[in-house]
């Protein structure tokens, strides 16, 4: 056990150097660009490992001497999180290398090792950079480094089940997860549409903002990174639970509630006013429901096995798109803007919802269509 926890320690300290040493050049950079008034080597390795926070989803506060940029800071792109999965599948690998790893349960055990001692280096690290100006939150690093790094061995590690697992909790498991990338990746589709069709108002907002060229690379950079949180955003406007861009704000097919667009050059794809006719998207959401169902009659005989197979998909589906939609909203360091992006708890009950509907339509009809049958039948015979 002493070997596995070494082993993976030395694995971790290795995925972090590795996401740490581009994030200090790129500090290094701007700091030596920018010029310091302190003249504190430090702070390039101290705005890396702020980055590398950010990467990990974990929440700051940041107080500085400027006005604007003081706040609550939680709306994170998703697509940062590429960037731990790709350290801890390198990690992973090379300790299945050096100890030749086999058994699910060897498996398991290591992913779990690795993600403790990667999330124990991470909150050490998160002690020496947080202070007066960035804050990071103590009892939230640990655990979503530890939850991220996890994640991101188990998808490495492929322990998702099979298709020749036949436990139907299992089944269950992947098909939800199949179904939500797919969900995802229509509202991708989506919002790639809006932004083509609205891309006048996005050179418009990028005229505003007037990067430069440095500037402009990376704040390229980031909104691409940010990409996947607009595809839920998207996905959860065609459901109807809607997104928020600041206080008071509400944009679905029937409401278009917003005073003003942040000068964020993606938001020029958000809808100019409501689209009523959008909601017929709502039809597919309930189609995806009754393929799972038949999928499920196809694969069942058995009716206490088809029940326990819908609802746990359609309960891995609800919590696979509020894991989705709590990463892709937050506050971004105003007070005008508490909270950005899908509403995290009503995305995943509109989805679900329609899903289930749409299993209940597939199932329910044929019982119906059969009643009226015998109902007909019955009184054709009595006359």
């Amino acid at each position: 056990m002493s070997s596995i926890l070494l082993g993976s320690l030395k694995q971790a300290v290795r995925s972090t150097t590795l996401i740490l040493l581009p994030l200090s050049f790129i500090s290094l950079v701007a700091w030596a660009t920018a010029g310091s008034s302190t003249g504190n080597t430090a702070d390039p390795l101290r705005a890396a490992i702020w980055f590398y926070l950010i990467a990990h989803h974990i929440p700051l506060d940041l107080a500085f001497s400027n006005n604007s940029l003081s706040g609550s800071l939680t709306f994170f792109p998703i697509g940062a999180l590429l960037i731990p999965f790709v350290a801890v599948k390198s990690a992973y690998a090379r300790l299945t290398e050096e100890r030749d790893v086999k058994t699910l349960r060897e498996k398991r055990s290591l992913v779990m090792t690795l993600a403790f001692s990667y999330a124990a280096i991470g909150t050490l690290l998160s002690l020496f950079a947080t202070g007066s100006t960035v804050k990071a939150p103590i009892y939230f690093v640990f655990p979503i480094l530890f939850l991220v790094a996890a994640i991101s061995g188990f998808l490495a590690s492929n322990l998702l089940p099979d298709h020749k697992i036949q436990l139907p909790w299992q089944r269950a498991l992947r098909t939800a997860w199949i179904s939500t990338i797919a969900l995802i990746g229509f509202g991708g589709l989506i919002f790639m549409l809006s932004l083509t069709w609205h891309f006048s108002t996005v050179l418009q907002l990028t005229r505003v903002i007037e990067p430069g060229i440095f500037g402009g690379l990376a704040f390229l950079s980031v909104q691409i990174l940010y990409l996947p949180n607009f595809a839920v955003a998207a996905l959860s406007y065609l459901a109807g639970s809607g997104v928020v861009i600041g206080s008071g704000s509400w944009l679905n097919p029937f409401v278009h509630r917003i005073e003003e667009i942040p000068a964020v050059p993606l938001l020029g794809a958000l809808p100019i006013r409501p689209h009523p006719y959008l909601a017929l998207f709502i039809l597919l959401f309930i189609a995806l429901g009754a393929l799972i169902a038949k999928y499920a009659s196809q694969t069942y005989s058995d009716s206490t096995d088809i029940r326990r197979f819908m609802g746990a998909t359609i309960g891995f589906i609800a919590l696979l798109t509020l894991l989705c939609a709590q990463a892709s909203s937050g506050e971004l360091l105003s007070s005008n803007l508490p909270s950005v992006g899908p509403q995290w708890w009503l995305m995943p009950i509109a989805l679900s919802t329609e899903i289930a509907c749409g299993s209940l339509l597939y199932f329910g009809i044929p019982i119906l269509i059969r009643k009226i049958k015998e109902s007909r039948s019955s009184d054709a015979t009595n006359l």
